[in-house]
């Protein structure tokens, strides 16, 4: 257990080094005007008239950025801030120069939030003077890319370098293409795309020589890194060393950027074991940086992190500590305590990826001190670090508008809650202090769907915080743009001959919607001070508040899986306890593989006894792994089930609770979880028992708006990416025998061939309690916001026929159940930390919070069977996941051995909540009552008619 937490810490330093080495190279906007007046600050100004004041004071400054002289710089600038203050200057053209520059400086100094009020002063100015076609908009573009970037929001510092670069195919500039083609090519190198990465720079270093560009450092630089990521270690190390001497023959040896050169390429020596060329490299970096930049840097900072990483590769873990320490008094302004066992506080913290970082290699040096001393103050005060490595994740997602974003936070940090939840639970077996239990199941919690409860949040805040109805409106049609906009810009992009030119239309009015929402969540957050405190509210649900809600006939059982172990939290109304398993993910992984091959397998013409081996094999050592430690509690029980990464991709009831005989075949006498068990998902506790439950009432007239499209003689063009055809859309025939026979239970209304379009979807599905979607879906795989609903494909001029999740998650819902009876609406791409990215998560975060869906293609008349046993299950007033369980077992009581694979029958799952739809208690009650009442009734009208016979 020790050895193999051991790697996990590793390997997340590893990952901290790779990004906080890589140089972004800023260009500082080159001033025309050139003044000769004195070069110190200080001097008293002269008496000038206001425009001429502005050009000495900006030149001046600019002279002493390029010197690196920043506070002289900064000196200049604000003078020349005051001067553009006044009020009485002409030349616009200045005022935007000095906004700009100056954003530059301030970004240079580490001030990146002032950096970017300049810039968007600067945007503001320029868009009322010059307008939106301005070249002049080209460098702020690029560096307010670079702020958001330094931030870790990739996406948005992508929207607005390819901002920037439609704007330089109107307005040629060579230079400043070169600087935004660098600035891409970082972005893609942080999300791991190192040939696209590549192509940018050498584009980069192509335009440098075209121009006679000399100082091409940091382009070497990155080119070098990219080699390095793509295994060609001679050129890598090759570039590196031209960048190296580029900067020397350039700008001399003691130039502040010279310092990124030194550093990246102490870390190149590090990662190949060449260790007596780090701490001399490390060494010069470092006092260029002190000399230029001071020790409050965070250049300096990344600098002494390194430092750190460097003597934590030795195991000189006391040491590491001190130099991860003195990177956080350098990266923040206002802590100062050089004692190893001090953290700052969260509230002085900017959340950013760099202080993150640190922290993170922080609390891993200390974990590896317990394990070579054994003090549990030690392994506590990691557990601190981690809990605090946790707030700023927290912090830096609910900082981020778009969910792209969200969801490379969440992929990037999982590692992040894993290794919290290991020391937690270790914690606890040392200690048994139950508050380390509670933490491991809040860590637990927070690594579920984070991005997710985020939105739901920010959902919650919006109803909860005054903000009036029409500017929720106005927002949701806001977002409903920015989703139609990003789907032409994806499909467009995915041809093979792309339309460029519509392309950047669409990209330029992306960018101002994106722009305009923007300013309306700051809008929100300024003007509405319950919506900032209730979108910033991170609490998880607690243990006492689940026990409280959970039924005393329920076992919540969530997972989390690391690398070397299983843990189970399992939770009833009266206990709680943490199970811990020694066993690979691997291990896990492959017999979730094994069970879910069977399970999607329709030719049951090949290789049907190894599929039956593999199958009944792997299901009970599943079961064995994720059920049986807890046989006695959950016997008779609802079963409440979190998963962990591919466990969601399986329906837990298929596991099989004893070894079959593989000797012969037979499907449907097997043990499955399901015979003894009900079973339902949620993505997390906290939103399973703190979103809003579905009351039950009686059977009204319009209860269920159901669709059966109709896909007879479609074009499967719908259905092409850039890799492949998904599958045929075959017809559906058995979807409209099933609408009809749920209506026949449930009163509502159908939509069948024709009539089930996009448009009626749109314009109807608001006014309903159930909706019922038997439909194909196309999945992709890439991009899962871009998974479809198919409708029948009628002439439209607004609408596809193709509902993409982003359209449903921007889309209002009062149904208190979705059935989304289609192939695959539980299936996608799985990113961790957020889980499965399904259909059936749009439907969730618009509204719904009661999904049934498939987690593969269903057969078309087993689906019918199913679905229509399971409405009459649930108009007999039953809970959904009882009404969906008993469907399934009287299926099984009459399948042959063929159809009996739970290939046909296992398909569908519950998530979310579970209560039923129907209260046929109430109605018995209140019939009973009205009964009474009539027969109390009925004696006192008796009773008066007797007494007027004895009055007469």
């Amino acid at each position: 257990m020790i050895s193999k937490l051991h790697l996990d810490v590793k390997k997340n330093q590893k990952k901290i080094t790779l990004f906080s080495l890589f140089v972004l190279f800023l260009l500082v906007g080159n001033a025309n005007v050139k003044v000769n007046l004195g070069n110190r600050a200080s001097k008293t100004e002269q008496i000038v008239p206001t425009d001429t004041l502005l050009v000495q004071q900006f030149n001046r400054a600019v002279d002493f950025l390029r010197k690196g002289d920043f506070q002289y710089s900064q000196q200049s600038f604000q003078n020349a801030i005051q001067t553009i203050q006044k009020g009485e200057i002409l030349d616009k053209n200045m005022v935007y120069r000095t906004y700009v520059n100056y954003g530059v400086l301030l970004k240079r100094v580490g001030r990146k939030n002032e950096a970017i009020k300049y810039y968007q002063l600067a945007e503001k100015f320029i868009l009322k003077e010059f307008g939106e076609n301005s070249s002049k908009l080209i460098p702020i573009y690029v560096n307010e890319g670079v702020i958001f970037y330094n931030f870790g929001n990739l996406i948005k510092a992508q929207n607005y370098y390819e901002k920037a670069i439609n704007l330089l195919h109107k307005h040629t500039n060579l230079r400043w293409l070169a600087l935004t083609y660098n600035n891409l090519g970082v972005v893609f190198y942080n999300k791991g795309e190192y040939s696209e990465s590549l192509n940018y720079y050498l584009k980069t270093l192509s335009i440098k020589k075209k121009l006679k560009i000399k100082n091409s450092f940091a382009t070497y630089n990155n080119i070098a890194n990219c080699y390095k990521k793509l295994g060609n270690y001679k050129k890598a190390d090759n570039y590196f060393q031209i960048s190296i001497e580029d900067v020397k023959n350039n700008w001399g040896e003691n130039y502040y950027l010279l310092a990124d050169s030194y550093l990246n390429y102490a870390v190149f020596q590090g990662e190949f074991h060449k260790d007596k060329n780090v701490l001399p490299y490390l060494n010069k970096a470092y006092d260029i940086y002190l000399k230029n930049l001071g020790l409050k840097h965070s250049d300096t900072a990344r600098c002494l992190f390194n430092f750190g990483d460097f003597y934590s590769s030795k195991k000189d873990y006391y040491k590491a500590l001190n130099y991860y320490q003195k990177a956080m008094i350098s990266e923040l302004d206002q802590f100062q305590d050089s004692s190893i066992y001090t953290n700052p506080s969260i509230h002085k913290i900017e959340p950013q990826l760099a202080i993150l970082q640190i922290l993170k290699a922080k609390a891993g040096a200390f974990h590896h001190i317990f394990l070579k001393n054994k003090q549990l103050n030690d392994l506590d005060f990691s557990l601190q670090t981690y809990d605090l490595c946790l707030d700023i994740i927290d912090k830096i997602r609910i900082a981020y508008q778009d969910e792209e974003s969200k969801f490379a936070l969440s992929k990037n940090e999982n590692d992040t809650y894993t290794v919290a939840i290991e020391l937690a639970v270790q914690l606890y077996e040392l200690t048994k202090d139950v508050t380390y239990k509670e933490k491991a199941f809040r860590y637990a919690e927070r690594s579920k769907s984070a991005s997710l409860m985020s939105s739901l949040n920010d959902v919650n805040a919006k109803n909860f915080g005054g903000i009036p109805k029409d500017l929720q409106e106005q927002e949701r049609r806001l977002k409903m743009d920015i989703a139609k906009y990003r789907e032409s810009v994806y499909e467009e992009r995915k041809k093979a001959t792309p339309d460029r030119k519509k392309m950047a239309e669409w990209q330029d009015t992306l960018f101002n919607l994106n722009e305009e929402y923007n300013q309306m969540v700051l809008r929100f957050e300024k003007e509405y001070p319950d919506y900032y405190a209730l979108k910033y509210d991170t609490k998880t649900i607690d243990i006492k508040t689940l026990q409280n809600r959970l039924e005393n006939t329920s076992v919540f059982l969530e997972y989390s899986l690391s690398d070397s172990a299983l843990f189970t939290f399992v939770v009833t109304k009266n206990s709680f306890d943490i199970q811990r398993q020694s066993v690979s993910s691997e291990d896990i992984d492959f017999n979730l593989k094994e069970v879910r091959t069977a399970l999607k397998t329709n030719d049951f013409s090949k290789k049907s006894v190894d599929y039956y081996k593999s199958y009944t094999y792997s299901a009970h050592q599943l079961y064995k792994y994720l059920i049986h430690p807890n046989d006695s509690l959950i016997q008779n029980k609802k079963l409440v089930i979190v998963p962990d990464g591919k466990m969601a991709y399986i329906p837990f009831g298929v596991l099989l609770k004893d070894q079959a005989d593989t000797s012969r075949m037979n499907y449907r006498n097997l043990n499955y979880l399901i015979r003894n068990n009900t079973i339902t998902y949620n993505n997390s506790a906290t939103l399973g028992f703190t979103a809003k439950k579905s009351k039950s009432h009686f059977l009204s007239n319009n209860e269920v708006l159901a669709f059966a499209p109709s896909y007879e003689n479609i074009s499967d063009s719908i259905l092409y990416t850039k890799r492949s055809v998904r599958e045929k859309l075959y017809p559906l025939p058995g979807v409209k025998e099933e609408v009809k026979n749920i209506s026949k239970v449930i009163s509502g209304d159908i939509y069948m061939d024709n009539a089930a379009t996009e448009r009626n979807f749109k314009e109807h599905a608001g006014d309903y309690d159930v909706l019922h979607l038997a439909m194909h879906t196309i999945i992709d795989d890439k991009n899962p916001m871009y998974s479809k609903l198919v409708f029948t494909q009628v002439p439209d001029s607004t609408e596809d026929g193709l509902l993409n999740t982003n359209e449903i998650y921007n889309m209002k819902f009062n149904a208190r159940m979705v059935v989304l009876s289609a192939c695959n609406t539980g299936d996608g791409k799985l990113l961790k930390g957020e889980g499965v990215m399904s259909l059936a998560r749009g439907f969730f975060y618009a509204g719904c919070p009661s999904i049934i869906m498939t987690l593969w293609t269903v057969e078309d008349k087993t689906g019918s069977n199913l679905m229509t046993n399971f409405y009459s299950f649930l108009a007999q007033g039953m809970d959904k996941d009882d009404a969906l369980r008993q469907a399934k077992l009287e299926y099984l009581k009459t399948a042959d051995p063929l159809k009996s694979h739970p290939y046909f029958w296992s398909g569908y799952v519950t998530l979310g909540d579970v209560e039923p739809l129907y209260n046929n208690n109430l109605i018995w009650r209140l019939i009973y009552l009205a009964i009474g009442s009539f027969g109390i009734f009925m004696v006192f009208f008796f009773l008066r008619r007797r007494r007027k016979k004895l009055k007469a």
